[in-house]
């Protein structure tokens, strides 16, 4: 029954992107998409950074992942996805990222797409571990994006175009430039205080505003 519920899904999806329906999404996940990550998260980040690199794409680790890393060394204990930033990218490399994930044995658990552009495809594999992948693109003197119905996300562009080179186990990961000053914008000047609980990210996302 899933997989006949995610094929309609898909096809109301595909549809309305034909349609060009302002805002179209694609969301289906056969299990709790906002359990923690397990402790096999880092293997998924490794091999998705990798496909990323294989891909040729821009990309940065970003919001919890990033705070994470940046803060405390390790994943948020109550964090559910691995973040991930892509940038400077066209359609077509879009929908071929979007091949190599699946060939390499991923699923698409949502695909959010504005006016004609892909906003954000989040994958999953067979262990349930969550890779998600926000797409911004340059507007002027900022980077913006769309994947939430009735919202924009605003960053300014040095924080795509300057980089921060950040060491994680034996591997060296990108991270947003000037990340002090990124985790200000981001989290709000309290970003150091960990919380004990993951309640409606929105809450906590200081780059977002109601269109």
């Amino acid at each position: 029954m899933s997989i006949v519920k995610k094929f309609i899904k898909w096809m109301i999806f595909r549809i309305q992107v034909l349609l060009k329906v302002e805002f179209c999404e694609l969301h289906h996940f056969p299990f709790d998409p906002m359990q923690p990550l397990s402790e096999l998260a880092y293997g998924t980040m490794t091999h998705s950074c990798n496909l990323l690199d294989q891909a040729e794409v821009k990309y940065r680790l970003t919001d919890g992942t990033a705070l994470g890393l940046y803060r405390q060394g390790e994943f948020i204990k109550h964090d559910n996805d691995i973040d991930v930033d892509v940038f400077d990218i066209s359609q077509g490399q879009i929908e071929r990222l979007i091949r190599l994930f699946v060939v390499n044995g991923y699923f698409v658990g949502r695909i959010a797409v504005y006016k004609g552009k892909t906003q954000q495809v989040v994958f999953y594999d067979k262990d349930n571990v969550i890779f998600d992948i926000v797409i911004w693109y340059e507007n002027s003197d900022v980077y913006i994006n769309n994947s939430e119905r009735g919202y924009i996300r605003t960053q300014e562009r040095r924080y795509f175009k300057v980089l921060t080179e950040w060491p994680y186990k034996g591997s060296i990961y990108q991270m947003p430039g000037f990340l002090d000053e990124w985790m200000v914008m981001r989290y709000g000047v309290d970003w150091k205080t960990p919380k004990t609980y993951k309640g409606d990210w929105k809450d906590d996302c200081y780059d977002i505003a109601k269109i």
